[in-house]
């Protein structure tokens, strides 16, 4: 204690917590500026279905090798507004209101589409072989009789419930709105032309007993000559060769449509969020990969052991042991979260170009609207 009273020591300790909370303020005003709050450096619009959540989510700048480089945060509306707001390095400051930002759903597809050609090749093609074994492993296992015994009849309660709770989520619900409001009907209506002539003529071929029972069919009825022969017709009608040319042609841009990817991939999401929200999941799966019976199938190769030991590792784009992806951490955690996430993605037109064929998901269309 000094002659004036005061304690030099808490005085020091009083010092250093001020200099640093001012160090953490200034950090703070250095990577995000207090008038970004009110004022996004750009703003956008939706045009057409916004398949992303609104709320907060992150901006992204990928460097020369496409790894990405968090340079801000966006602002998405419910009405379809978007705001950009940079942190306040130039780069990053440059790159928000210089290039052109994409508006995607926070899924594993974003990563995976910014993995190098060549590492994406070579997990593609290691997957292939991978899924080749286990397609092989999987048609062993179903026609076991311990599988159709012990663990098929629970997998597929398991599995019903969650569709069924699929179907009846509140995004689901809302997908399918938005796929209704602007879905392109022209594929399914020249789809519907080229089949319907030909239903009518085969069932025309016989009239009295086909026609009759697909009526009944239409109406309630539940026999078993009624099932037979409408499966009959459904197969005739099928194998017609006129018919699959339409198929042919009509399948493919309906089901590559956004409306078809953006309600397929939420189905797909929350089908698999019920599976493991159930509870008999995870013991009936430790049951079963450690039951010796399954183990005999020598379910596990060196080829699957290389891919899950590489996969995490290329798909997180680890350059050494402490590195850190922001992108790949941000989507992991809203798939573990189970929230429908969104990030914007900026790039420039040689970037573009690079990602053209690199499976990017869609988004939808921005419009500029300031500055």
């Amino acid at each position: 204690m000094s002659r004036s009273g005061v304690d030099p020591h808490r005085s020091l300790m009083a010092l250093a917590s001020a200099v640093i909370m001012g160090s953490v303020v200034m950090a703070a005003l250095t990577i995000l500026p207090l008038h970004a709050l009110e004022h996004p450096d750009a703003a956008y619009t939706t045009l057409g279905s916004i398949n992303a959540g609104g709320g907060e989510g992150p901006v992204f700048l990928l460097g020369s090798d496409l790894f990405p480089h968090q340079c801000g945060k966006a602002l998405l509306t419910s009405s379809g507004a978007l705001g950009l707001f940079a942190y306040a390095e130039k780069p990053c400051r440059d790159a928000v209101t210089g290039l052109r930002p994409y508006l995607l759903q926070a899924d594993l597809r974003v990563p995976w589409a910014i993995v190098p050609t060549t590492e994406r090749e070579d997990l593609r093609n290691l997957s292939g072989t991978v899924v080749a074994q286990w397609e092989s492993l999987g048609q062993t296992l179903f026609h076991s009789s311990f599988f159709a015994q012990a663990y098929a009849p629970i997998f597929k309660d398991i599995l019903r419930g969650a569709i069924r709770q699929a179907w009846t989520s509140p995004a689901t619900d809302q997908v399918l709105t938005r796929a209704s409001e602007t879905f392109d009907r022209r594929p399914m209506n020249q789809m519907l032309d080229g089949i319907l002539p030909v239903f009518v003529e085969k069932a025309k071929q016989s009239f009295v007993h086909k026609l009759q029972v697909y009526t009944a069919s239409l109406f309630g009825g539940q026999s078993k000559a009624n099932e037979d022969a409408l499966i009959e017709l459904s197969t005739e009608v099928l194998a017609d060769p006129k018919v699959r040319a339409q198929l042919a042609e009509s399948l493919p841009v309906l089901l590559t449509s956004r409306e078809a990817v953006s309600v397929g991939a939420v189905l797909a999401r929350a089908t698999g969020s019920a599976i493991l929200d159930d509870p008999r999941t995870l013991p009936l799966l430790g049951r079963l990969l450690t039951d010796q019976r399954f183990l005999n199938l020598q379910p596990f190769s060196a080829e699957a052991e290389h891919l899950l030991r590489v996969l995490p590792v290329r798909l997180l784009r680890l350059r050494h042991r402490l590195d850190h992806n922001p992108l790949a951490t941000y989507v992991l955690r809203m798939m573990v979260r189970g929230q429908p996430g969104f990030l914007v993605l900026l790039l420039s037109p040689q970037q573009e170009q690079e990602l053209a064929n690199s499976d990017l998901p869609p988004g939808p269309a921005l419009r500029r609207v300031s500055p």
